[in-house]
């Protein structure tokens, strides 16, 4: 990797650091002030609005000036997110909604300056590796982040938790400072072009179910952002132990990472895609037949697994297809696109998710089910695309890829 891609890289690895020591906590925390599944869900809800407004806003607000200003923000606007939790402390949970707009806003900002970077800084024969690398350092620093996270809460109970929040608020000051080392765009300023990228839409037909793929993507992940920590409480009831296994969990992810990035080759990623979801839908019964602490590791185990291999080679797979636009021009336009897809998804499914759990939480785990049994069409999209041809209609078209 080139100096530039080892220092983006350590700047994702402290936010990573930060937000997996306080945001795995800080639904349990949410949880733990309210004992309402519906106060997380609203948190949740609202920060995957606000994040895709605010994603918006950053793009526009690349194109105008330069993508590490939406970088920057994001880092910056979560250092205050998580300032505000520890100003509020058990007051938190009696603010959701508020918290949310903020923590949307922050993470909106923060995804569209890194993925933009990624597209500017790695190139698209390298950019599966570096992928693959970026999710084992996440991994890596998601082994130890809770465990440290869990052990500090499990000696000082809330006092833990602010603690834990006024460490990561001295990582993502750490990552923002950094970033001011990061290259600027030099190229022309322009505006950005949504209606554009749309009509590329109607001539590039495979890009269609690509976008697709997001808003299923979305659909699970959306269910996957507050479920699991919560679910592994319950079966534990310790924080320190919720911590410890993150050990184990973040270890399964860099394990997986890593494979993806050495041996995850192009031809190989529909099966991939279709062999870990298989996975990820037999873990699961189990878990809704008999939920014990055993059916809950398996599942949770497959899903570090999952959101490993799963999410990376559909991003590289996204990152092949949106190589036809023109790179000046539509890049920013793409990850707009992507996020709004995925929001929808993962919206739609906290709504539900919300629905259910006010009038039948008796179908709260068989909705989780449905929503990982759709990911399959993930490896019908992805299975499309063979190197050199694609199938369309029945017919073998050849194109350069």
């Amino acid at each position: 990797m080139s100096s530039l891609q080892k220092l983006l890289l350590s700047i994702h690895a402290c936010y990573g650091l930060a937000t997996t020591m306080s945001g795995l906590f800080l639904n349990l925390y949410l949880w733990r002030l309210s004992n309402d599944l519906s106060v997380n869900a609203s948190f949740i809800l609202v920060t995957f609005f606000f994040g895709t407004v605010s994603f918006a806003v950053g793009a526009w607000l690349s194109k105008k000036t330069d993508r590490i200003c939406s970088f920057q923000l994001g880092i910056g606007f979560t250092a205050i997110f998580y300032l505000l939790v520890i100003i509020l402390q058990e007051k938190t949970a009696a603010y959701p909604m508020a918290i949310g707009i903020l923590n949307g806003t922050a993470a909106g900002f923060y995804w569209l300056g890194y993925l933009v970077l990624i597209y500017d800084l790695v190139d698209n024969h390298s950019r599966s590796q570096f992928m693959g690398k970026q999710m084992a350092v996440f991994g890596i620093v998601n082994t130890f982040g809770p465990a440290l996270a869990g052990f500090i809460i499990s000696k000082l109970d809330f006092t833990g938790y602010n603690l834990v929040f006024t460490l990561s608020l001295l990582l993502f000051l750490t990552g923002l400072i950094l970033s001011f080392w990061l290259p600027k765009d030099l190229s022309a300023k322009k505006p950005l072009y949504l209606r554009l990228l749309w009509r590329y839409n109607k001539r590039k037909p495979s890009l269609k179910p690509m976008w697709f793929g997001w808003f299923v993507w979305g659909m699970c992940e959306g269910l996957l952002g507050f479920l699991p920590t919560v679910i592994l409480f319950m079966s534990v009831n310790n924080e320190f132990l919720v911590g410890i296994s993150s050990i184990l969990f973040g270890s399964v992810a860099v394990l997986s990472s890593l494979w993806h990035s050495k041996y995850n080759h192009r031809d190989r990623e529909p099966y991939t895609l279709l062999v870990v979801w298989l996975l990820y839908f037999f873990a699961c019964v189990p878990m809704i037949l008999d939920m014990n602490i055993w059916t809950v590791f398996i599942f949770l185990i497959v899903n570090e697994m999952s959101k490993a291999l799963l999410g990376v080679t559909y991003f590289s797979f996204m990152f092949r297809s949106i190589k036809v636009l023109p790179k000046s021009g539509l890049r920013t336009e793409s990850m707009v696109m992507r996020e709004i897809m995925l929001n929808i998804g993962r919206i739609l499914s906290i709504t539900v998710f919300i629905g259910l759990y006010l009038f039948a939480i008796e179908l709260i785990y068989y909705y989780l089910l449905t929503a990982i049994l759709v990911q399959g069409l993930l490896f019908k999209i992805v299975s499309t695309e063979r190197i050199g041809f694609t199938f369309r209609r029945g017919m073998k078209v050849k194109h350069e890829i």
